[in-house]
């Protein structure tokens, strides 16, 4: 309730004294002219009149205090503004009226006529109408900005719900595949299997300490995609390469966002001898672009697809710049919106 105008301290101290004033000029032009206006104007019928303005404004805000609750919890919108409109103005014009008629009668020395009271009634029940629908404005504007906020809301716990799932995905095929090249290098070289288990364990390493981090620097970033690459080559016989030559310390990610490009490439791309895959990363219009030749699979996993799409919702919750992927020619590239901080260090959400 303290939000709104009426209760303004500022509001109920003026808005009364300027109304009873062009209360008293409206009730003196109406049977005068403009001319006469200095001759009949009168200080103390001025009070009453200012007086009978806060009589009328006070009782309506006490009516919509009282009856807040009751009939706003209880009843329909448009039942609401019509019980709302009838007790501010029977209650506010009552006292208006009970109030003008003990003036006549103790102060004047006589009743009040009934052309005059209507006068009054009316000039206040105008000003009863008009008060009500300001009211009733702000009412329904603070309706649609609570939709608004709400809708962001929702937007907003929709967008984590698919950071978090992102971020905490462990890629299955990934480690199966892994486990696989593993246990054929065991047969093979164990120094190699050494290898294998180290960049294993890094990659998911990377992942249980960087969980709880919106965003990574790029040479953090570039650290884990080592280890990946060094783990595909063994499946594609080092037919997998990436040219990276950008420095910028400034660049943040989100933690785990080329590795799920670089697995989502390989598991959508031929590679053999004839066909390497060349990876080469850029820096152009605040974009961090990945391209490399396309030579499509005929099938294309779904669960690779789900994780890029994952990846393009996360980056729509820190930049208004779209996640992009487009094809040109042969040429497929995927641009990472550039995220910078202040801080070098990333944002930690158990901070």
């Amino acid at each position: 309730m303290h939000k709104f105008f009426i209760h303004n301290a500022f509001f109920r101290l003026g808005a009364p004294l300027v109304f009873g004033i062009l209360v008293y000029l409206l009730i003196i032009l109406i049977n005068n002219t403009v001319e006469q206006l200095g001759e009949i104007f009168n200080n103390q019928e001025l009070y009453v009149c200012i007086g009978l303005s806060y009589i009328a404004f006070e009782s309506m805000r006490l009516v919509i205090v009282a009856a807040h609750k009751k009939i706003y919890q209880e009843r329909s919108i448009q039942t609401t503004i019509a019980y709302h409109i009838i007790l501010t103005l029977l209650v506010s014009l009552t006292l208006v009226g009970i109030s003008i008629s003990a003036y006549f009668r103790w102060v004047i020395g006589f009743s009040i006529g009934s052309s005059e009271l209507n006068l009054f009634l009316i000039i206040y029940g105008a000003c009863g109408l008009l008060y009500n629908i300001l009211f009733f404005s702000q009412v329904f504007l603070f309706r649609e900005n609570k939709l608004k906020i709400e809708e962001e809301r929702s937007l907003r716990k929709n967008l984590e719900s698919e950071f978090s799932s992102f971020k905490n995905d462990v890629n299955p095929l990934l480690l199966y595949e892994s486990l696989e090249s593993l246990i054929l290098a065991i047969h093979k070289n164990i120094d190699l299997a050494d290898e294998l288990i180290d960049n294993l364990a890094g990659i998911y390493r990377y992942s249980i300490i960087n969980r709880n981090k919106e965003l990574i620097g790029l040479s953090e970033e570039l650290n884990v995609v080592n280890y990946l690459i060094t783990i595909l080559n063994f499946k594609y016989h080092n037919q997998i390469k990436l040219e990276m030559t950008l420095q910028d310390d400034n660049i943040h990610l989100i933690p785990g966002s080329l590795v799920v490009s670089i697995d989502h490439i390989v598991r959508n791309t031929l590679i053999s001898p004839d066909a390497p895959l060349t990876l080469r990363c850029y820096l152009e219009d605040d974009y961090l672009v990945m391209t490399h030749i396309s030579n499509d699979r005929l099938v294309i996993p779904p669960d690779t697809i789900r994780s890029f799409e994952r990846l393009q919702r996360s980056y729509s919750f820190f930049s208004e710049k779209p996640f992009v992927q487009v094809k040109a020619n042969r040429e497929n590239y995927i641009k990472f919106p550039l995220v910078k901080v202040a801080s070098e260090q990333p944002i930690d959400l158990t901070v």
